[in-house]
């Protein structure tokens, strides 16, 4: 990095300066193993409705007291898209509540496409920017809302909402693969 700066000059560093702000960059902290936030159980039903809400519900805690993002990456057969993260309010030392979901990804989705088997990839972070382990959680996006009564089990806190985040998840089941509009597969 210092050899390309060297390289551009004070003019290319102002314009790598300019454009900092777009990306992610962790506060300062401890860093390191022991500093490192665990994320302790995730749940989330394994079905949802095309439309409807879906809550991932999260128990973490944080050694340093300072856990203040929720990452989470979908996956479905065919791709993984970008993980986003959502900031909590606050930092916290400890976290059980959920994060919630409109089940509606981002593409060119038709009904007649449902279902749409994947996973969400939950991890926690603080503000030193280290990161917790991953749990993945599988569930179906149907057409219709999943099954009836599906509260997560004791130990997640239904009433604490941590955060709202978007479905990112890009559908795109058609490119690719011939012409579509001839009904075929």
């Amino acid at each position: 990095m210092l050899k390309i700066l060297r390289y551009l000059g004070m003019a290319g560093f102002a314009a790598l300066a300019g454009c900092a702000g777009i990306y992610y960059s962790p506060s300062s902290g401890p860093v390191g193993e022991a500093h490192q936030p665990r994320l302790e159980a995730v749940w989330a039903a394994e079905a949802v409705g095309y439309g409807n809400i879906w809550r991932v519900y999260i128990r973490a805690s944080d050694p340093d007291g300072d856990l203040d993002k929720v990452w989470v990456t979908f996956a479905r057969f065919g791709g993984t898209y970008p993980g986003t993260f959502v900031p909590l309010t606050q930092p916290l030392r400890e976290a059980n509540g959920y994060v919630q979901f409109w089940a509606w990804p981002k593409g060119g989705l038709k009904l007649g496409e449902l279902p749409i088997y994947a996973s969400a990839m939950v991890r926690v972070e603080d503000r030193a920017g280290n990161q917790s382990h991953a749990i993945a959680i599988p569930f179906v996006l149907m057409h219709h809302s999943g099954p009836d009564g599906a509260a997560p089990p004791a130990g997640f806190s239904r009433d604490t909402k941590l955060a709202e985040m978007e479905m990112n998840m890009e559908i795109e089941l058609g490119a690719g693969d011939g012409d579509r509009g001839s009904g075929g597969f």
